[in-house]
Formats: C-alpha cells, sequence, structure tokens
C-alpha cells in the first residue's frame, strides 16, 4: 500500500489512502500544483504529489541549493475517500486544469505503478548530491563566472560545496577548486 501525501517544502504529511478505490491523475494549471494539492485535501482526498530533489541555481543567493520539485511537472494523484465520493469537483477545483481523460474515461492509475512512483521518489530523494548533480567525474564542463569565464575543462571529483575541475592553464594541466554555480555543463 502506497502512503498518500501532500507536500510542504519538500515534507511529508501522510493522509491514509482507501486501497480499493482507483487513483485518478489531475492536470494542474502550470506552476500550481502544490494549490491544487492543497485544495483536493482540503475537498478530502487523497492526494499524491510526488517530488524529487534537483540542484538549482538560485538567482537571489547566486549558488546552487537543492530543491524539491514535481517529478511530473503540472500531474498529481488522488483517490475518493470513499466509494461515494464524486470526482466530478474536481475540474472546478481551483488550481486544477482538468481531471486527465482517455475518451470518457478518467485515467486510472494502478496501484504497482503508483508504488513504483512512490518507490522512486524515495530512493531519489535519499540520494546524494553525487547522483543528482549534473557534475560527475569527467564531464566535460565550461567556467560560466568568475576570472576563468569561458574556459572548459573536465570534472576530476565533486563535493558538497566544491567541483575540482582539470584544466589547461599555461600549457600546464591544473586542479582548480570552483563552486557549483561558476559551471554548466558544456555543449
Amino acid at each position: 500500500m502506497i502512503a498518500s501525501s501532500l507536500r510542504a517544502e519538500g515534507e511529508a504529511i501522510p493522509v491514509a489512502p482507501a486501497c480499493h478505490l482507483p487513483w485518478y491523475v489531475v492536470h494542474a494549471k502550470p506552476q500550481q500544483e502544490q494549490l491544487a494539492c492543497d485544495n483536493l485535501a482540503r475537498q478530502g482526498y487523497a492526494v499524491y504529489l510526488p517530488r524529487i530533489r534537483v540542484l538549482k541555481r538560485s538567482r537571489r543567493l547566486a549558488r546552487q541549493e537543492l530543491q524539491f520539485e514535481p517529478l511530473f511537472p503540472r500531474y498529481l494523484f488522488i483517490q475518493p475517500s470513499s466509494q461515494d465520493h464524486s470526482i466530478a469537483p474536481v475540474r472546478s477545483t481551483l488550481g486544477v486544469a482538468t481531471l486527465v481523460r482517455f475518451g470518457q474515461e478518467p485515467a486510472v492509475l494502478s496501484h504497482e505503478a503508483l508504488s513504483s512512483i512512490h518507490n522512486f521518489e524515495a530512493r531519489q530523494n535519499e540520494a546524494g548530491l553525487e547522483a543528482i548533480s549534473p557534475f560527475h567525474r569527467g564531464v566535460r564542463v565550461s567556467v560560466i563566472d568568475g576570472p576563468l569565464a569561458g574556459l572548459e575543462g573536465l570534472v576530476s571529483a565533486v563535493s558538497q560545496e566544491r567541483v575540482i575541475v582539470l584544466m589547461q592553464l599555461l600549457g600546464c594541466e591544473a586542479r582548480v577548486n570552483m563552486t557549483h554555480h561558476q559551471l554548466q555543463v558544456a555543449n
């Protein structure tokens, strides 16, 4: 059985789902997954919005930081609280674009598929920075900030705060310590 949850800044708040009832797929309005999630939960639905940790460049802090982002942007899953709980109000819920349908039938997700998504989400969120960072040993990177901007090199090692890059400087190979926000994967 999968534990359904609401997310607030990456924190799970368990909601007990009814195991025998189907899970429906909801299409949210752009950037309104959490609003839809909150409003559907208020109406008594079990709501599951899978989120994974990603490394994003923060504009205000000018560095990379870990954030939670929907695994499937604009999609979430709901389950009625009982057999008599109608899914008709879902379409008019604030934050919801529509209920996904195949013809006239609403899209239903199997419990096995939902369990697989939940397991993937858990594994991804438990993974270390190395697994979610775009920088891995042997990846070619470009320096985009600092005195070495415009130069390229190969990643030698990655840690929480630094990336060690092998670069050709003045005809010699050198290891340069850089922060994540100074680099991007080279094209």
